[in-house]
């Protein structure tokens, strides 16, 4: 073997074993590493990626970024949303609310939803079974978030009084860990706990009750859902200039169950360890979700479907109708002289470029995306807007939907909906079955694991290069640690490779005033996307949308009034 040949080997070889776990050693190198490596895997899948080929184009200049000339296909509409992920939907939502309806959204991929997207399976073993591919739950909003409650009692999640619909709620037992060689309900291990470790994680969760109730001199609180309610104190802003571990150390909390705990819930939420998070957004995890701090430290109650959070994208789809254009992948915007934006568009099923203009454009795509989309002739606003969206940076995920013929054999705790392995690289996975009430017989497992390296350029180009049995092992690898006879169950096993699956906190990233300014409109060119607030949850992608369609409905009564 030559010496490049061996660089490459350690490069994935160590991407396998010590980002995606110990287990996937199985994967590379010498076959006496593992028998199980010894031969085919014996179920089938696929390997699948959103369109990154389109997106790289916009590496290149403007004029280089289409493969040929063809026909001048033209299309107008008022407003022109580029991404149809959570906030490009729920920003036509709030069009169709303001009264305007002449719009269109341009979706690259065949689908919309983007990491909220999910999947449909049919086999033998269990009826027609949809699991997410990406975001699976949605914590239930605070009274204060009227907007996104509004939507969803118009999606009949809570009824006019409220609440939530019995059947949209996280069916019980709804979590449990494996620890010490069995399962145990809860997400932390507590059944050889220390009085050390009680203590410390009853002291953790009053301290995030106290910072839930905290609130600047003009009442705003520090951690709140949406962000855009959230004070920018400076002395809230100051604990994201320390690690989550750092803010961990200072507090004297070193208890082991705690301490995996919030590194658990950072790589959940955020993709990064708890020494890479922003303490402030670790804080925030926990203290913006917090059902009523004042009396308990209880969190609020889940919101969950067997397609995840696929169902709120289905809902947000449906008030949108037909206004939404897929396989369109906008490469380049051109601002006329008469102000009307003219968007030139790749089909990537026609082949064929398509020109659509607009009065509006609303860019809910990432910022390193709507930066280079931005009209040359912006000049300097946009090497400013491409600078700043230098300073934003994305994990990468690997997300397996795992087809079973029928469960793995196992004592009580039964299977709940949400499985992790306590001190595992992995998060575990998630049940579709389990809001359908089906609690034997085949299902679909949707595993999950955040790639956390420090370098994730590198660590994004060598998972992209991962074959779908390497993958596949390190799932299996995986699961089997929790269910030894799991390999023979699957019948299928299809993995999706998020490069930038969301934006990650990084320490100094809330405070940093190039994300601020990312979000602010240029002229008519507004921006929507969960990355401007740094963390990539539904509520804020939702409150995004909403923000940039209300400046569309505001700037166009202003057109009209002069």
């Amino acid at each position: 073997m030559n010496s490049q040949a061996r660089r490459l080997r350690y490069t994935r070889r160590d991407l396998l074993s010590s980002v995606l776990g110990a287990g996937a050693l199985a994967c590379v190198g010498c076959d006496s590493l593992s028998s199980k490596w010894s031969g085919a895997l014996p179920f089938s899948g696929s390997m699948l990626s959103p369109n990154r080929e389109i997106g790289h184009r916009l590496r290149i200049p403007v004029a280089e970024r289409f493969p040929s000339k063809s026909d001048d296909i033209r299309r107008h509409a008022s407003c022109i949303i580029v991404g149809g992920g959570v906030a490009g939907l729920s920003a036509g939502y709030e069009l169709l609310k303001s009264g305007i309806d002449d719009f269109l959204i341009l979706e690259l991929e065949s689908s919309p939803g983007g990491t909220s997207k999910s999947t449909q399976y049919n086999s033998d073993s269990f009826d027609s079974l949809r699991a997410p591919w990406g975001a699976h739950y949605l914590p239930l909003p605070g009274t204060h978030n009227e907007p996104l409650r509004s939507f969803l009692e118009d999606s009949g999640v809570l009824d006019q009084n409220g609440e939530p619909a019995e059947q949209m709620l996280c069916r019980d037992p709804e979590e449990r860990v494996w620890a010490n060689g069995q399962w145990q309900y809860g997400l932390l291990p507590l059944s050889d706990a220390t009085s050390q470790d009680i203590s410390q994680i009853e002291r953790f969760q009053k301290e995030m009750s106290a910072y839930a109730q905290q609130t600047d001199a003009t009442g705003k609180p520090w951690f709140v859902l949406p962000t855009s309610q959230a004070s920018d104190d400076p002395e809230c802003l100051s604990l994201d200039q320390l690690s989550m571990t750092q803010w961990m150390q200072s507090r004297e909390f070193n208890s082991p169950r705690l301490l995996w705990l919030v590194d658990h819930s950072c790589r959940d939420d955020y993709g990064l360890r708890a020494e890479q998070t922003s303490a402030w957004a670790g804080i925030f995890y926990f203290a913006s979700r917090l059902l009523n701090p004042s009396s308990s430290a209880e969190s609020a109650p889940v919101l969950t479907w067997p397609e995840g959070n696929g169902f709120l994208i289905d809902q947000l789809a449906q008030r949108v109708g037909n206004r939404i254009e897929k396989n369109q992948a906008v490469l380049s915007i051109r601002l006329n002289e008469d102000g009307v934006h003219t968007l030139h568009s790749f089909d990537t099923q026609t082949q064929k470029q398509v020109n659509f203009t607009a009065d509006s454009v609303i860019l809910a795509v990432p910022q390193f995306i709507a930066s280079q989309l931005l009209p040359d002739s912006l000049g300097e606003i946009k090497k400013k807007r491409i600078e700043a969206a230098r300073s934003f940076q994305y994990g990468s995920w690997l997300v397996a939907n795992v087809v079973l013929k029928d469960r793995p054999k196992e004592t009580q705790p039964a299977m709940c909906w949400d499985n992790v392995r306590y001190q595992s690289d992995s998060l575990g996975y998630v049940n579709a079955g389990h809001q359908t009430g089906r609690d034997h017989g085949g299902t679909v497992l949707t595993w999950y694991q955040a790639l956390t390296t420090d370098d994730a350029a590198i660590t994004r180009t060598e998972l992209l290069n991962l074959t779908w049995q390497e993958a596949a092992e390190v799932v299996c690898s995986d699961l089997e640690v929790m269910h030894a006879d799991i390999r023979n169950q699957i019948e299928t096993l299809d993995l999706m490779v998020w490069g930038h699956a969301m934006i990650q906190p990084i320490v100094g990233s809330r405070s940093n005033p190039m994300w601020a300014r990312a979000s602010e409109s240029i002229g008519n060119i507004h921006f929507a996307a969960s990355d401007l607030s740094g963390v990539a949850l539904f509520e804020e992608a939702f409150d995004h949308g909403r923000r940039a369609a209300q400046a569309v409905a505001q700037s166009k009564v202003r057109r009209k009034s002069t």
